[in-house]
């Protein structure tokens, strides 16, 4: 039997992105490049919102509608107006509530399951017409038990293209003369911040040292962070090395990611997934945000590699982010935002010294692991999430035709 025939001007496609870093954007251009791949020509896609993902997804958005990240009734009503055949939408569950009130199925991809607790557990969506979520190694039972009241559940992969390694990443390379390094900083924007230069003055420095100190030539720093900022924290180490700094697209970054020898990265989970879909060597930067302290401990359980920068306590206290998370996950940020900006007032040259301290021991020690230590986390979550929400989108879509 054929495929029912889509309205006239293609299956259109609403899709939005809770606005917290570049992460669930990232997933929604990886997802919808794979939609437009199955079905070329085939789909208009209708963006709500979701900017801090603009710059990663206008490649694949052919119509930006605005949202005020607060404003449901006013979501659903524009969401009926477009008249969607289906929405996708990533980590934003009231959202997705929104779009189903107005008629339209909607896939809602949880890209963090571990991270609803207590009145968190507000935000899951249990009643969607499609809830993906992304199979992690170490969920606790109190996640799994949640879980079970989710009407239509589905695991699924990593949300990141595939890409087989050509060759054998190990130490070999290194010692060949790959001297190039990328610094994964990320989008930094959250719910409650909008400061994208704290972050980058408390931690480059001494990773820019560290790096240095052992070797690297030419060093790639990814981040949404202004370049005159970006240009005066690097300043001092201009002449010592080649720089490159700003945000990416979505092509050139997964290029230069399995190009480089070695990642620095903020524990961000997508930045972690797409650097081990590459098998690039990775050490992770100390957490930007809560869920930040969790990712990292999913990447060491998965690969095995204690390579993980950690916050001097007299900045960042990790007991205390416990703590405040545990009441929701906004108090924890909110803590670690203003640790972070604190810290970079009273206590910069004690950090850089520290990062740049552990940086010089992990690094040689990073290099030393066998080559499949850096697959290991997308080995474990799978690699199909991407294609395999593609095919549900537009399942989802193609059935409301039939109907």
């Amino acid at each position: 039997m054929s495929a029912p025939v889509p309205a006239p001007g293609g299956i259109r496609i609403g899709i939005l992105g809770v606005n917290f870093g570049w992460g669930p954007h990232a997933a929604l251009e990886t997802i919808i490049s794979e939609v437009r791949r199955t079905a070329p020509g085939y789909c208009r896609v209708v963006a709500f919102g979701s900017e801090y993902g603009r710059s990663l997804m206008d490649d694949v958005v052919d119509e930006w509608c605005a949202f005020d990240g607060s404003d449901y009734e006013a979501l659903t009503r524009a969401a009926a107006a477009q008249h969607l055949d289906v929405a996708l939408v990533t980590l934003e569950g009231f959202a997705a509530r929104a779009f189903e009130a107005a008629g339209v199925r909607t896939v809602f991809v949880d890209l963090m399951p571990f991270l609803w607790h207590g009145s968190d557990l507000a935000v899951p969506p249990l009643d969607v017409s499609h809830y993906l979520a992304l199979r992690l190694p170490g969920l606790n039972q109190d996640t799994l038990d949640w879980m079970r009241g989710i009407r239509n559940l589905r695991w699924i992969g990593a949300v990141v293209p595939w890409q087989p390694l050509d060759t054998t990443r190990h130490t070999h390379g290194y010692a060949e003369g790959n001297r190039r390094a990328i610094v994964t900083l990320g989008g930094m924007l959250g719910l409650t911040t909008r400061d994208t230069t704290s972050y980058p003055s408390l931690v480059l420095p001494g990773a820019v040292e560290a790096l240095l100190e052992t070797g690297f030539e030419s060093i790639l720093i990814a981040a949404n962070t202004p370049r005159e900022d970006l240009d005066a924290i690097i300043a001092p180490y201009r002449e010592r090395a080649e720089f490159r700094f700003g945000p990416l697209s979505r092509t050139e970054y997964r290029t230069r990611v399995a190009q480089s020898a070695l990642c620095l990265s903020q524990p961000g989970l997508m930045s972690l997934l797409e650097a081990s879909s590459c098998g690039t060597p990775l050490i992770r930067l100390p957490p930007q945000n809560v869920s930040g302290f969790q990712q990292a401990e999913i990447h060491r359980i998965a690969t095995g590699a204690h390579t993980g920068v950690s916050w001097p306590t007299e900045v960042v206290d990790e007991a205390v982010v416990a703590q405040k998370a545990a009441q929701t996950e906004a108090a924890g940020n909110d803590y670690v935002y203003g640790a972070i900006a604190e810290g970079l007032c009273r206590h910069p040259d004690a950090t850089r010294a520290s990062v740049k301290t552990q940086l010089e021991r992990l690094i040689p020690e990073c290099l030393a692991l066998p080559a499949d230590a850096w697959t290991g986390l997308v080995d474990k979550v799978g690699s199909d999430g991407a294609k395999v929400t593609a095919e549900v989108v537009l399942d989802t879509a193609r059935a409301g035709f039939a109907n």
